[in-house]
């Protein structure tokens, strides 16, 4: 992992993307922006998703990030996320909006067939930034240099328990010819089992003894799913407490979806312990912002 800083911004890399010139990804924390409390200060999601922020505070922000990253003059675009397994192709002939760090992201409606739903966003498009926001839940990046194919999801507890990470390994295999053992994943920072009490029913949906109503797990995963996932109890006072590593099941999951073990780099950091960091949906009671991870591939006529 390794810390740098832009004016007053402050974001993280993965040390394992550094021999890939052609590659610029940050995980941004909370820090050097222009959002006000609870939001302060670099918040990336406004309304109807991320509180009550200001859209030019979040405009202004999304444009921060960028330019700390040497992307300001890219289109860049996100994801609706629902906490599914549904992985996304970034396609730019496939009508994408990619206004996501201009006010047009917020005067035109946003419905599903202007933003684009899912969990999970793939692609081999060169000078285009993807951009997907968090507060707790993990961000986990993917880059194969052979292919050249970049991708990040979203792995809330819902989306781990339908297999995110396997569903987004499976994609870049079919839709790019990616091998999994060439593959790097970056694990960012979320909330750890210090901070995530979760219930019985959490943990029954992980281990298949109950099913999800609506988008239920694949059925070519939940084996997989069961076996990563990583649950501990904690005694309290009021008696035991039940919780579930995110990361950790994250970290399995793409092991047993054949990425190989030296090319994972985790972030072992808590957003719920480090809310001067990074924004914390449980810690601060849903009153928060959300930080952003951002990959992209340089322009061809950019790259080193």
């Amino acid at each position: 992992m390794i810390e740098y800083q832009y004016e007053n911004v402050r974001y993280l890399q993965f040390s394992h993307y550094r021999p890939f010139s052609e590659l610029q990804h940050g995980v941004f924390t909370r820090l050097g922006g222009y959002s006000d409390v609870p939001y302060q200060s670099l918040n990336t999601s406004a309304p109807p998703r991320g509180g009550g922020d200001t859209f030019p505070n979040v405009v202004r922000n999304r444009q921060l990030a960028l330019q700390a990253l040497q992307l300001s003059d890219m289109p860049s675009a996100t994801l609706w996320q629902v906490h599914g397994a549904d992985v996304l192709t970034l396609d730019l002939q496939d009508h994408w909006r990619t206004d996501w760090a201009n006010m047009s992201y917020y005067e035109y409606a946003w419905t599903p067939t202007t933003i684009r739903q899912g969990d999970a966003m793939i692609s081999q498009e060169h000078g285009v930034a993807m951009a997907l926001s968090f507060a707790d839940c993990v961000p986990i990046t993917f880059y194969d240099p052979v292919k050249q194919v970049m991708g990040i999801a979203h792995g809330g507890w819902r989306g781990t328990a339908r297999g995110i990470v396997m569903a987004t390994v499976a994609a870049m295999q079919d839709r790019f010819g990616c091998q999994p053992q060439n593959i790097y994943s970056g694990i960012a920072p979320a909330i750890g089992p210090c901070c995530y009490e979760v219930s019985q029913e959490v943990q029954d949906l992980f281990l298949g003894r109950k099913e999800f109503t609506d988008k239920p797990t694949e059925a070519i995963y939940r084996e997989r799913i069961n076996a990563s996932a990583t649950f501990s109890t904690v005694e309290l006072e009021t008696g035991p407490s039940l919780r579930l590593d995110l990361q950790e099941t994250n970290r399995q999951q793409l092991l047993l979806a054949g990425v190989s073990p030296e090319h994972i780099e985790v972030m072992r950091i808590c957003t719920g312990c480090h809310t001067n960091l990074f924004f914390s949906h449980r810690k601060e009671h849903g009153k928060t912002g959300r930080f952003v991870v951002i990959m992209a591939l340089k322009s061809l006529s950019r790259q080193d």
